[in-house]
């Protein structure tokens, strides 16, 4: 996540929660692969996604948008949301973004355009619209997309005060359809799940939907046909972010933004202090712990396949992550850089 840019802190409300133990049962061995990095000239490139003419896509927190040749690692600003950009998805020729400030944009790849998908759900503002997929869309050479699914990191707090969410850990995040119909219409948006500590990273595996939640380190499993929800995946040793389908579509790659803070657990039952704390200037709380840290986790078992750990200075927190045709490229804020490595 990127520092606060503005403006005085708002106020937060901490409730006492109960941290969930750490559960690394069977877990393999933390591998360091030789990494490479491109910098792409600007600030917190935080997701990153693959389009069919062999280019990573990635969005930075001043608003550009930027293609990377895959071969090449040369890389091109294609526009500009005018927002701050954070989960990216592409279904055909069209880039949908994620924008913090303006909501759910739609990008042509060729020309760059870019339109407003969705900004408001209830009658409120899409603050905070962290990451979305396609779940239904027309096929054919030109798909386009009919129905999408997407998750709100926190309806109490801008991009610039995440760290109030996680601080207070009330739960405000949530999981929205969108439906957009054929276009005569506008968009219609259902929220399905509220109370999600800090949703993230989303896609969808089988008959369900599999959702990353920052504040609570796991991974929850929603059902839409049954409108069931239960944790997948809990006692991550981290804070898990974005995250994609692996090609076998049976395993999922997380972007792991950092190690647990030991100093905010600590805090879990005293929200008074959690409070005192929020008042601390931004400069002087500390990020996680992040090494650049990937997870691959096979779906059907829930089980961790496969841990990539490589202390990289000055590259901040792994927020994005794919693998493509061998190679996993990784997203970040805190640095301009992405980076990847070769698997076997």
């Amino acid at each position: 996540m990127t520092a606060r840019t503005r403006g005085r802190k708002p106020s937060i409300s901490p409730v006492t929660w109960t941290p969930t133990p750490v559960d690394t049962a069977g877990w393999p061995t933390p591998q360091a692969p030789p990494i490479t990095v491109v910098d792409v000239g600007s600030p917190s490139p935080e997701d990153v996604v693959a389009d069919d003419h062999g280019r990573i896509w990635t969005g930075t927190v001043d608003g550009n948008i930027i293609a990377i040749d895959a071969g090449t690692g040369r890389w091109d600003v294609v526009a500009n949301t005018g927002g701050q950009p954070l989960g990216l998805e592409v279904i055909g020729e069209t880039l949908l973004i994620c924008d913090s400030r303006r909501g759910l944009l739609s990008m042509d790849m060729t020309s760059g355009r870019i339109d407003v998908a969705l900004d408001r759900v209830d009658g409120e503002p899409l603050t905070f619209c962290s990451n979305v997929i396609v779940t239904r869309h027309t096929g054919g050479a030109t798909p386009r997309p009919l129905e999408l699914h997407l998750t709100q990191s926190t309806t109490r707090f801008t991009l610039d005060d995440y760290r109030a969410d996680i601080i207070e850990h009330d739960g405000s995040g949530r999981l929205i359809r969108v439906d957009l119909g054929d276009g005569s219409e506008p968009p219609r948006a259902t929220v399905l799940l509220h109370g999600l500590q800090f949703a993230n990273g989303l896609v969808r595996h089988d008959d369900r939907l599999v959702i990353a939640e920052t504040g609570d380190c796991s991974l929850r499993s929603y059902v839409p046909a049954t409108g069931t929800s239960e944790v997948l995946r809990g006692g991550l040793p981290g804070y898990p972010d974005n995250c994609s389908l692996s090609p076998d579509g049976d395993h999922l790659w997380l972007a792991m933004a950092g190690l647990r803070s030991r100093p905010l657990e600590a805090l879990a039952g005293h929200p008074r202090i959690r409070q005192l704390v929020w008042r601390i200037p931004d400069r002087l709380l500390p990020d996680p712990e992040a090494p650049l840290w990937v997870l691959k986790i096979h779906l059907p078992s829930g089980r961790v396949v496969a841990d990539h750990r490589v202390d990289l200075p000055g590259f901040g927190q792994s927020t994005g992550v794919l693998e493509r045709d061998g190679r996993v490229w990784v997203g970040g804020i805190g640095s301009s850089r992405i980076a990847w490595f070769d698997i076997e």
